[in-house]
């Protein structure tokens, strides 16, 4: 049971929400403290922005029962600790013994490597910005790289201070010349959406085509920044809301007696491909129309037939060449193109398994959990959480 809740006699649990230096990240919290508000009526949520000074007589003048704190803010944590208020802390900047929701960056780096490398790229590079978690996503991203024997390049351009997300003076012209070295057909990940949002201007400022030229990927899907950039930015789906939902809940079992779970870290969702992305690297001119034609009909029973008497080529020509190129078969990239599009359903629908079966063209259900337990290690039903 809840044993302080609110001012006495109200029924209501205050919660504090502090933002802090972390303004991009607001829309998306508040998505995940909506989904907890809809079964939980009772509680109340008020966001801080960095202006915002704890003190221990204000939070108790106010009848504060718990705080989720965004970021970093050691003042703000002294004073609740003093204040015996339970808190936890979501998406630190670095490790911390105290009660924790966080996203996993090792994954983040390996999904945006595993998206390229499904396009055939074969030339990476990432940009950083000088903090651990930024670190944490270069060194999953090399990771799944050096798995498919590739390397890349990177530069690290540390933003001013935590509140302003802005580069340094010397920023622009130093990725300016980073870009200069990068030859056409790189994919570059950027660890934030901010950041791939200027690479986008530096590269249109200095006359480079993105994605013909460059493919660029970013981190966080923010839709401002990602949808209104002059490109739109194709982003890896952090699940922030998630996070925000998963914090609540810890928080509400620290407010009934627990101790809350420790370093509960939240998988990404996913690439949200966008035009920035939107172009196969693959070396060779008949491979990327081809795999493009797959991707595009491989749900609708598409068979290696069928590709024959759409393009003009032999089939042993054909299997050659993605062979050099791909590393697999047609039919295969056909099998592979169907499984991916089952999981996306499965994750972000509420779509019934056997309808998702049907849809993506397997024969029925029992064929998709196998192709799905071989390729991904689970079953469709476990990627529904």
């Amino acid at each position: 049971m809840i044993e302080r809740i609110g001012k006495p006699g109200s029924g209501l649990v205050n919660v504090e929400v502090f933002i802090g230096g972390a303004p991009l990240l607001e829309l998306r919290l508040v998505e995940g403290l909506l989904r907890f508000g809809e079964s939980h009526p009772q509680w109340r949520f008020a966001l801080r922005g960095a202006d915002v000074r704890y003190t221990k007589a204000w939070l108790s003048q106010q009848g504060v029962d718990g705080a989720l704190v965004l970021i970093e803010d050691k003042p703000v944590a002294r004073t609740l600790k003093a204040a015996g208020i339970p808190w936890v802390h979501l998406l630190p900047t670095k490790p911390t013994p105290h009660p924790t929701v966080t996203v996993d960056d090792r994954g983040i780096g390996r999904a945006g490597a595993e998206a390229y490398l499904a396009k055939g790229f074969r030339r990476f590079a990432f940009c950083g910005v000088g903090t651990f978690w930024s670190g944490e996503r270069l060194a999953g991203f090399r990771e799944r790289l050096a798995e498919a024997d590739q390397a890349c390049e990177m530069i690290d351009i540390p933003f001013d201070t935590v509140t302003a997300w802005s580069l340094p003076s010397d920023g622009d012209q130093r990725l300016r010349e980073w870009l200069g070295t990068l030859g056409r057909g790189c994919a570059i990940m950027a660890a934030h959406d901010a950041l791939a949002n200027r690479l986008v201007d530096l590269c249109r400022q200095e006359g480079r085509r993105v994605p013909e030229d460059l493919a660029v990927l970013g981190v966080g899907n923010h839709e401002l920044l990602c949808r209104l950039s002059p490109v739109p930015i194709s982003s890896i789906d952090c699940a922030v809301p998630e996070v925000a939902l998963r914090g609540a809940a810890m928080l509400e079992d620290m407010l009934g007696g627990g101790t809350g779970a420790r370093d509960v870290c939240v998988q990404p969702t996913g690439v949200v491909e966008r035009q920035s992305t939107e172009v196969l690297g693959f070396e060779n001119d008949l491979v990327n129309r081809v795999v493009a034609y797959i991707r595009d009909h491989a749900c609708e029973g598409l068979r290696v037939d069928d590709l024959l008497r759409v393009f003009p080529v032999s089939r042993r020509t054909l299997a050659r060449r993605f062979a050099e190129c791909v590393g697999h078969s047609p039919g295969t990239e056909i099998r592979q193109a169907r499984l991916r599009h089952a999981r996306r359903l499965a994750e972000q629908t509420d779509l019934r398994l056997r309808e998702i079966a049907t849809t993506c063209g397997f024969a029925d259900l029992s064929h998709l959990d196998r192709a799905f337990r071989a390729s991904y290690g689970m079953r469709p039903g476990m990627c529904r959480g």
